[in-house]
Parts: structure tokens; sequence; C-alpha cells
């Protein structure tokens, strides 16, 4: 061992400094007297700034003016030292014995690019779902696979359930996008992955009950569907119809701002092209 560390664990985070408490003594009473996992939270220009409790064991940046999710990421990212690196939203937080299970993953497999874990899912109104990174691993059982249904339905999910090899972070753009960066951020990622690990033996706690989020604002939500598509597509054609599949996905919560029609139709569409992306194109 080198002492470099072998995880960093990047938290991009504005105003919730009472969920970022919370979350940071999970992180810390995991990590214990471990040397080999950093913590660098990015205050992304706060006021009042966000305050750590640990700061032997924190590293605490800051943006002087809000700069957006995106910087954050990337400002963290440019000052870890770990040779993997995973991005964790202030408002979520980790499985029971997360590090350790993570640590294990890395351990027992052959030079992961990404670590894909489950997720326990905290809907408002209090009802809690758990979904079981088992569904991605039929659907997507080599990286081409996975790369082509990323295209066109997103699978791998929020960032808190990915661990990223350094080599496959640092082929990641981090978009300035409003909404669906981490679409991006695996695109970039998958592009040269060879070897992607779906770990079933840990999850993180994906908190959907607060109120100031950005999948809440329909009209940034679609916006940045459309910035997806035209990123990953050259056809006007194609990213029109990939747009469209985007928002039929999440029609429910774009009624307002968007007509997503014959919904069922385009995402039979959709699945065909994950099957067979020689059909789509680029």
């Amino acid at each position: 061992m080198d002492g470099t560390p072998w995880l960093s664990i990047v938290i991009p985070c504005f105003g919730r400094q009472e969920m970022l408490t919370g979350l940071l003594d999970q992180l810390c009473g995991q990590i214990g007297t471990r040397t080999d996992v950093e913590v660098i939270v990015v205050d992304d220009g706060t006021s009042p700034p966000l305050q750590v409790r640990d700061t032997t064991l924190v590293k605490l940046l800051r943006h002087e003016r809000p700069c957006g999710a995106p910087a954050a990421r990337e400002l963290g990212f440019r000052n870890a030292t770990g040779r993997f690196i995973h991005f964790h939203d202030s408002d979520d937080l980790l499985g029971h014995q997360w590090i350790d299970a993570a640590t294990r993953a890395v351990r027992q497999n052959p030079a992961p690019d990404l670590v894909v874990t489950s997720r326990l899912v905290m809907e408002p109104g209090g009802a809690v779902s758990f979904w079981h990174v088992r569904r991605l691993v039929e659907i997507a059982k080599t990286t081409a696979r996975l790369r082509a249904y990323q295209r066109f339905i997103n699978r791998i999910g929020p960032l808190g359930g990915v661990i990223f090899s350094r080599r496959a972070a640092e082929a990641i753009t981090f978009h300035r996008a409003a909404a669906s960066q981490d679409w991006l951020m695996y695109d970039d990622a998958l592009a040269s992955a060879e070897h992607v690990h779906f770990d079933n033996k840990n999850y993180f706690i994906f908190n959907k009950t607060q109120t100031i989020r950005i999948s809440n604002n329909a009209r940034s939500r679609a916006k940045g569907y459309v910035f997806a598509a035209r990123t990953r597509f050259r056809s006007r054609r194609m990213r029109r119809f990939a747009a469209r599949i985007y928002c039929a996905h999440g029609a429910g919560e774009l009624a307002p701002v968007i007509n997503v029609r014959h919904r069922w139709l385009k995402r039979i569409a959709c699945e065909l092209l994950a099957r067979h992306p020689i059909l789509a194109g680029r």
C-alpha cells in the first residue's frame, strides 16, 4: 500500500446543513479509524457557509457563489486522490455497512470500471420500495448491452448507487445541464469500460421526500431530457425521438409542460432500439 486512499467520496451540497450532518455522521461512523477512505464535501455557495464536525475525516471545499451540482462534483473530483470515486447527493444516505461492502466488492472482483448497487427508495408520503440490482443484471448481460440501454432507458439510476474507477471517472465530462447530468456521466464512463460489477450485497438510500429537488421541477427535467438527447445523438430525428422517450418515462411529472402521446408504443420502440442499437445510429 502506498498510502493512497482506495475510495474518495465526493458530496456536492447547497444548503441542507441538517441532512449533510446526518450523512457525514453516518459516513464517519462507518469509516471509523480507517485511513483508506477520504470524504470531500463541496459547499456550492451556501450562505451562511456549511459546517462539518470532523475536519480530520472530511475535507470541506467551497464555491463562493452557486455554480450548480456538476461544477461542485468536478471540483470535488479534481481534489480527490482515491483510486475509486463515489459521488453522493447530500440528501441521500448509505446502506448498512456500505463502506465495508464496497471494499469487498472492489477487492474481490477484477479491476471493475463501475460498481453498481441496489437502492432503497424513500417515497413522498412515507412509502418505501427496494430496487434490486438483479433487475439490471438480467437486462444488461454485457457492457455493450448496458451502454445501449443507457442511451434510451437510463437503467443505472442515481449516482449514489455507483462507484467509478479513476480511469472511468477521468472520462467524464461534467456538463452544466440543470438535470439528467448523471445519465451523461454514465455514457462517458461506459464508453471505454471493460468490466461493470453489479453488487447485490450493497445498497444506498435514495431519498425522494425532499421538496427541493431538480427531479421535482418538471420544466427543469424536460430541459435536461432535451439536453441529453442532443448530446447523445447526431440525427435530428433521433434527438426528437429520444427526448420524447425520456419524457414518456416521466410522463406523470411532465404532463404540465409537454404532451406525451402514445406512451407505451414509444416505450416498446425504446426497448427494441436498446436491444438493437445499430438501428438507431448516432
